[in-house]
């Protein structure tokens, strides 16, 4: 969060940037497939002949891979579209009663906001 940026805006401009990175993603569910030694592959929800493939994780070693390709299916944009709606929610609460952004919830909200931004320290991009 900038110097002049609230809690609020982190939280609404994580929102509106997590939002349109999920709407301009293939569709979800996403689901991870891996085939030994050809590497794993995250592939959105369509019909079995008409996979599309969103990522492929390569052949590092099967279980890094695996870890990989599961994790990556599991952050889908439903996700990010659920997330994006938890942010807006959060900020519209804190916006009603400003006592609640120090909070237990709020500041974890905050700092998902704020790593998703690429503002939390160490986050990287």
């Amino acid at each position: 969060m900038s110097a002049l940026e609230s809690p609020t805006e982190t939280l609404r401009s994580a929102a509106k940037l997590m939002r349109e990175k999920a709407q301009a993603a293939s569709p979800g569910p996403w689901h991870q497939m891996c085939m030994g030694s050809e590497g794993c592959s995250v592939i959105n929800d369509g019909h079995l002949r008409e996979r599309k493939h969103v990522s492929f994780s390569g052949r590092k070693e099967w279980k890094a891979d695996h870890a990989d390709a599961e994790y990556i299916a599991g952050m889908s944009p439903v996700l990010g579209l659920a997330l994006a709606d938890l942010l807006d929610q959060t900020a519209w609460m804190v916006e009603m009663d400003a006592d609640l952004a120090g909070r237990t919830g709020v500041d974890e909200t905050l700092a998902v906001a704020r790593a998703f931004l690429g503002e939390a320290e160490g986050a990287r991009r």
